[in-house]
C-alpha cells in the first residue's frame, strides 16, 4: 500500500510539473505573439548621416536587404545588377528599398566605395552594432525582409540560386496585386 501511495504521489507530481511546463511554454509563445503583433521597426542612419525610420513609411512596402560588400553571395547579385534593377522596377510603385549593413568590422568608406562601384541608388543604412539586425533576426547576407507597418510579409533569401526564381520580386508582386505571399519564408543562403 505504501508503494502504491508513493507511486501515485510521484505520478501526481510529474503531471503537475508537466502542466507547469506547458503553461510556461504557452506563456512564452503568447509573449512572442505579442511582440510580433507589436511590429518591427527601425531607425538607422545612411552613409551621409541622414536618419531613416520605418515609422515614416506607414502603409508602404519596405524591403530591407542585409548586405555586406565582401560577401561572396552579395557581390554577384550587384555585379549582375539584380538588386539595382529590382529597386528601379519598384521605385514608381511606392516600394522603399534599403540595404542594411550590420557587420561590425565594416566602415562607411568601404560602403561608399561599394555603392559607387556597383551604381547603388538606394540607401545603405548602417547598423554596425547589429541591434536592428538582431531585432529582425537577420543572420546572413543577403537576408531580405519585406515589411509593411511593422509586419514581416516575407523573409529569407533574395533568390533561388539554382532556379533563378527571385523570391523578393515574387513576394512584392503578390503584395502589390493584393494577394497573400505564397512563400512567406525561405532559407537565406549567405
Amino acid at each position: 500500500m505504501k508503494t502504491i501511495s508513493v507511486f501515485l504521489a510521484l505520478a501526481l507530481a510529474l503531471s503537475l510539473g508537466a502542466s507547469a511546463g506547458f503553461l510556461q511554454a504557452d506563456e512564452k509563445s503568447q509573449d512572442a505573439a505579442k511582440k510580433e503583433s507589436a511590429g518591427l521597426s527601425f531607425e538607422l542612419k545612411d552613409l551621409d548621416g541622414k536618419t531613416f525610420k520605418s515609422s515614416n513609411y506607414q502603409d508602404k512596402l519596405i524591403v530591407l536587404e542585409w548586405t555586406e560588400p565582401a560577401c561572396p553571395w552579395v557581390t554577384p547579385l550587384y555585379k549582375a545588377k539584380k538588386v539595382q534593377d529590382l529597386v528601379t522596377a519598384y521605385k514608381d510603385k511606392g516600394v522603399q528599398w534599403f540595404a542594411v549593413c550590420s557587420t561590425k568590422n565594416n566602415n562607411i568608406a568601404t560602403l561608399k566605395k561599394f555603392s559607387k562601384q556597383y551604381g547603388v541608388d538606394h540607401k545603405i543604412l548602417i547598423d554596425f552594432d547589429g541591434k536592428v539586425g538582431k531585432k529582425f533576426g537577420a543572420k546572413r547576407t543577403p537576408h531580405c525582409f519585406v515589411i509593411k507597418n511593422g509586419k514581416v510579409l516575407y523573409q529569407g533569401a533574395f533568390d533561388n540560386r539554382k532556379s533563378g526564381e527571385n523570391y523578393v520580386k515574387k513576394a512584392v508582386d503578390e503584395i502589390l496585386a493584393g494577394k497573400e505571399v505564397s512563400t512567406p519564408r525561405t532559407k537565406p543562403y549567405g
